[in-house]
């Protein structure tokens, strides 16, 4: 997360004020973790206070004060060119020209009721990252069970608030959860929340993947589609060997229908496709045998997958069956493999 939060563009995102230009830049801020954590944060405590009548107690002009004392610690940065300069004093004169009642609030919101920037970065959040080679399983303070996948990372508190359990993920993880009906388990992960009270599910969502997905092995989930604003809208609850598969980019859903030992089968190292497509299938195979693969023909990137090795198949034997399945030819040299022709069945 920057030591240089975006506060003021954060208001406008919350108060649905941000052009088009200003969304994007905020979209973009939010896709690293950390700063989704602290959007969260911050958007809780948003709405618990979006209502809220300014008490007795409160000062308005202590509130100025104190939001003009920021500004003015922001100026006295240095900057090392002139487009820095123009664009802060940009971002300055948007908070002058604001609603005073909502520079007020938002001011006194933040700096007199809230911890400041440097506490809510030093809350005691544990990270766990995996490497090229390496899944990781370990157990989350509540006792559930974590199998994260290989270059992935998961953010979760050292103990878990008292109304929900939350956690974040970029990748893949596995998760048995340990049932708890007054405490919610919520996994979010590129703009998709899932919400369980106990059960066995893989959640799916790589940074730079269009394709997100959650499938279930025992128990029941319920997924949703996170929002600037409001509570995340609930887009469907998936049952055992139901997977919820997502277009984030188009904004498309479906459901499909696929085997319990299937799901969260990577944790053996086991190569198992469901209708995955030759780009996420050349991906995998990259990862696994630590080759470069160069695909001829593009089209066949788009092209679905149905197959399932075990954990000790080579190289050869995948190819082998996947080219009489969609009719391509390939050579191997050294690391490098080469895909030549291909049709989707």
């Amino acid at each position: 997360m920057s030591d240089h939060t975006p506060w003021p563009l954060i208001a406008k995102y919350l108060a649905g004020e941000c052009s088009e230009d200003e969304k994007l830049a905020m979209e973009w801020w939010l896709e690293e973790v950390d700063n989704r954590i602290l959007f969260e944060q911050v958007k809780t405590a948003w709405l618990q206070q979006s209502a809220f009548e300014i008490s007795e107690e409160f000062n308005p002009e202590t509130g100025i004060n104190k939001l003009n004392a920021l500004i003015s610690e922001a100026e006295d940065q240095v900057y090392h060119d002139e487009d820095q300069k123009r664009k802060f004093i940009r971002i300055r004169s948007w908070l002058v020209a604001a609603s005073i009642i909502f520079l007020i609030a938002f001011g006194y919101f933040f700096i007199a009721k809230s911890p400041s920037d440097n506490e809510i970065r030093n809350l005691a959040y544990i990270q766990k990252v995996s490497g090229n080679e390496q899944i990781l399983s370990f157990s989350l303070p509540d006792g559930s069970k974590v199998w994260l996948n290989k270059n992935s990372k998961i953010i979760f508190p050292d103990k878990f608030a008292a109304k929900q359990r939350e956690v974040f993920l970029e990748g893949e993880a596995f998760f048995e959860v340990v049932p708890n009906p007054a405490k919610p388990f919520v996994v979010k992960s590129n703009k998709v929340s899932t919400r369980v009270l106990g059960t066995s599910f893989n959640v799916r969502a790589y940074k730079n993947d269009e394709i997100a997905s959650v499938s279930v092995a025992t128990g029941k989930v319920e997924v949703s589609k996170e929002i600037s604003r409001g509570n995340p809208i609930r887009i469907t609850q998936l049952t055992p060997q139901q997977e919820l598969v997502i277009d984030t980019k188009k904004d498309e859903t479906y459901i499909d229908i696929v085997s319990a030992s299937g799901i969260g089968a990577w944790r053996k190292d086991q190569l198992v496709f469901h209708n995955n497509t030759y780009a996420e299938v050349i991906t995998r195979l990259e990862a696994n045998y630590e080759v470069e693969i160069d695909l001829k023909k593009q089209s066949l990137a788009r092209c679905r997958v149905m197959a399932s090795f075990n954990e000790n198949a080579s190289l050869e034997e995948v190819l082998k069956l996947l080219s009489i399945s969609n009719h391509f030819s390939y050579t191997v040299t050294g690391k490098q493999v080469t895909i030549r022709g291909g049709l989707c069945r």
